[in-house]
């Protein structure tokens, strides 16, 4: 029976709908708009094919080459604002105050080529100001498979900042996310470019990350994948003061993005047969303990309570019109989506529920997730005398997990109702039959703080992330001082503002239609001001580590408190700063090379090569296309390391990192990481390093999921469930466990290449980021620099 859900009092008052129709009526309905679906939906076109559409661009190439030959230090000498000299080098003339649209001119020497020659970025506090045009296209939907898709019609614009670049002078004007200063200009030369892993001897292409859905052809706008130089040059920063009268608001509509809006999950989701109601309800069932679900305990779901986050996680919020303009149609594919609507709390932080229009149900509200779910991390500690709660938005939440996508009872068996779990699929090229497949183990034990977002799709449907068979899980990005970064989610340089005009690109989840340049820009102030807490972050990391190691002599007295210390601040403790300055010269010697900059974001942006780098799952469909994952930018880490460290968060601990045995491959710890063995029974979890549910995988011990084992002779669920994880080339049965499947780093490491288009195995490095310190006694000293990051 098709529960039809009547619309509040309040969205009456607003003057949305209630649902028309009764649930006989719904059946029939639903009967007819499946015939109409299967006989006149139109099929998503073709999404152009980056080794096909991809030319080479000789001159541009040449033209970085030349420019990275010319590598002087730039200096400003003047600084013009609106046509009026503002400030000189030596000069008296006091702070200058800049205003969102100001134009400013830069004139002085050794500013390079320009962005799209140079790989350059400029600053203003910790809003960059954009180097690329954002362009916002109409999205619509292949219903059928569930493929959002482009259609070229340009339905908004945000105009990029820069206005012209010479060597000697900068013209750019002041972004409208801009709050304060200094300003801070960067040069890097691109030196070359990355050789095609399909195509050896031949320049890797990609497609402009903005004109990836685009079916109607077109201009792709392709670049090659730059190699970057080592060496990052920088301005001496420039004091200025930024007066931004509609900042305050347009981090009040941000604020109300990141924690109110659920980015048109909510009726997606439920179109899916997932039905949050009852998850938060505590009415679903865990598919192997059998007991009722706890929303916390299962994906990490935090409790929403007034004072640990803002209230518009809380308080109902109307959105007049919705950020983005879903690609769903309304209620028997022929009514509208709804564009502006209510959204209210759901109980839990991150999980809203917002009024929509169901193809199938009618008007209605129902639940998804947004930014705070996955990007809030609930910490209580001590200051002064005070002890805080606080869900801290821009760190990952290292509990969260796709566990409620496997939540569920059908006929009697604990199997997920969500769309594509379970079902028929054609596999991979061992196994190409259409064969039933259940997806359960997979996403049960995904490891927390982790995604994949290619497990819910199905192979062959013809979306960009179509499920690929290549298990590949990635962790949560820290977003708190995300803004510097040009090559966001290791996309191209082409990917511009806060994850260009899309906050991700998964499907279904953030795909559902661009993000009108209003909400955007006011998403990307709110972003800028995570940062806000991360004095406190570190103060309360240091002294847990210190804690933990037994190193709180180095503040004087090894009873010092959580209080004093956080009210105090590392920098109050001189055994604590010296510790800090010996790791500085060991991070300046072994992980300068890559993490430096001239912007705080500790990150130079390389793309470096996947058999290169390497990685302990396989990787993402992000990363092979680009086929290299970007040098992280460092922040938070001790709160990062709670989700784990890399791109797929297999290391548990900054020690571990950066330990020089992790590097060697007849270590102990080598072993334990990447060799198949007999797992270690994990350690307990603690409020800050949570071990994921069951008793599994610990961080750095062996990874293993469930084999699923027959009840009955009937029981087609166990062949289901073996039949997906087998498909999955690097998981491996084992002599000493007929339970588990084991993911095999060694066979992976070593295979890896020909399921990317590869002509034979790329060549995995034996450690994953294989680059460590030198010495054991290095260790210490240098997390705890990392610590003040």
């Amino acid at each position: 029976m098709v529960h039809v859900p009547s619309a509040t009092p309040r969205s009456r008052a607003r003057g949305v709908r209630p649902a028309r129709v009764t649930r006989p009526a719904v059946r029939a309905a639903s009967a007819a708009a499946l015939a109409c679906l299967t006989g006149a939906a139109l099929a998503a076109p073709a999404f152009p094919d980056q080794d096909v559409v991809c030319g080479f661009n000789a001159q541009r190439e040449q033209q970085r080459l030349a420019s990275a030959q010319q590598f002087a230090q730039p200096v400003v000498q003047q600084m013009m604002v609106n046509g009026a000299l503002v400030w000189q080098a030596g000069g008296t003339q006091g702070r200058p105050t800049l205003r969102p649209g100001d134009l400013v001119v830069l004139k002085g020497r050794g500013f390079g080529a320009g962005t799209d020659i140079d790989f350059s970025k400029i600053m203003i506090g910790n809003s960059r100001v954009l180097e690329t045009d954002l362009t916002m296209y109409e999205q619509k939907l292949d219903i059928l498979s569930s493929a959002n898709y482009e259609t070229g019609k340009v339905r908004f614009q945000w105009p990029k900042d820069i206005v012209s670049w010479r060597d000697d002078e900068v013209a750019f004007r002041v972004p409208s996310h801009a709050s304060k200063g200094p300003l801070k200009l960067q040069v890097q030369k691109r030196v070359g470019h990355l050789e095609s892993l399909k195509k050896p001897g031949q320049p890797h292409k990609v497609i402009d990350a903005q004109r990836n859905r685009l079916t109607s052809g077109g201009d792709p706008n392709c670049d090659v994948v730059s190699v970057l130089s080592d060496e990052v040059k920088g301005i001496v920063p420039i004091d200025v003061a930024v007066d931004n009268p509609s900042f305050a608001q347009m981090v009040r509509l941000g604020r109300q993005v990141f924690w109110s809006y659920d980015y048109g999950l909510g009726v997606a989701h439920k179109f899916k047969n997932l039905d949050w109601e009852k998850i938060f309800a505590g009415k679903t069932t865990d598919p192997y303990t059998r007991q009722k679900a706890n929303p916390y305990t299962a994906f990490g779901a935090i409790p929403a309570v007034r004072g640990q986050v803002p209230d518009e996680a809380i308080d109902d919020v109307f959105f007049d019109p919705y950020p983005q303009e879903s690609p769903i149609p309304g209620f028997l594919l022929v009514d509208k989506q709804l564009t502006k609507g209510n959204t209210t709390n759901t109980g839990w932080v991150g999980y809203r529920n917002a009024e929509s229009s169901h193809p199938l149900l009618g008007r209605g509200k129902w639940a998804g997730f947004n930014c705070a779910s996955c990007h809030g991390y609930q910490i209580s500690y001590q200051k002064g005398g005070s002890t805080i709660t606080k869900v801290f938005p821009g760190l990952p939440n290292p509990l969260w997990t796709q566990r409620w996508t496997v939540l569920g009872d059908k006929l009697g068996e604990t199997t997920a109702t969500f769309s594509y779990i379970e079902g028929l699929e054609p596999g991979p090229s061992f196994d190409k039959a259409k064969k039933q497949v259940d997806k359960t183990p997979l996403l049960y034990l995904m490891p927390a703080g982790a995604t994949e977002a290619t497990l819910t799709r199905t192979a062959g449907e013809g979306s960009l992330y179509d499920n690929d068979y290549i298990y590949s899980p990635m962790t949560i990005p820290n977003v708190t001082n995300h803004l510097p970064i040009r090559r966001a989610l290791s996309h191209t340089e082409s990917y511009v503002g806060f994850e260009g005009s899309y906050v991700h690109a998964q499907e279904p989840e953030g795909a559902m239609g661009a993000m009108d340049p209003t909400s955007l820009k006011a998403l990307t102030a709110y972003m800028s001001v995570l940062d806000q807490d991360d004095d406190d972050l570190r103060h309360i990391g240091m002294y847990r580590w210190l804690k933990s190691n037994q190193k709180l002599e180095q503040t004087g007295n090894a009873g010092t408190s959580e209080g004093a210390f956080v009210q105090q601040g590392w920098q109050a403790y001189p055994s604590v700063v010296a510790a800090v300055n010996r790791g500085k010269a060991v991070f300046g010697q072994a992980c300068a090379s890559c993490h430096t900059d001239q912007v705080g974001a500790h990150t130079n942006e390389k793309m470096i090569r996947l058999d290169e780098v390497g990685r302990f799952f396989a990787p993402t469909d992000f990363q092979y296309k680009q086929q290299s994952i970007r040098v992280t930018y460092l922040r938070n880490l001790y709160w990062v390391s709670s989700r784990g460290l890399l791109s797929d968060g297999h290391v548990r601990n900054l020690e571990d990192l950066v330990h020089p045995d992790r590097c060697n491959e007849h270590s102990a710890m080598y072993k334990q990481y990447y060799t198949l063995h007999a797992p270690v029974r994990p350690a307990p979890g603690t409020a800050d390093q949570p071990t994921p549910a069951p008793d599994l995988n610990r961080k750095g011990d062996v990874f293993r999921v469930y084999k699923a084992k027959k009840k009955h002779l009937l029981d087609t669920t166990a062949d289901a469930r073996n039949r997906f994880v087998e498909r999955h080339k690097y998981f491996v049965t084992v002599p000493w466990d007929q339970n588990h499947y084991y993911w095999d780093f060694q066979k992976m490491r070593r295979e890896f290449g020909p399921e990317i288009g590869a002509p034979g195995p790329i060549g995995m490095p034996a450690t994953p980021h294989p680059w460590c310190a030198r010495s054991a006694g290095e260790v210490s000293d240098l997390v705890q620099y990392l610590l003040t990051l």
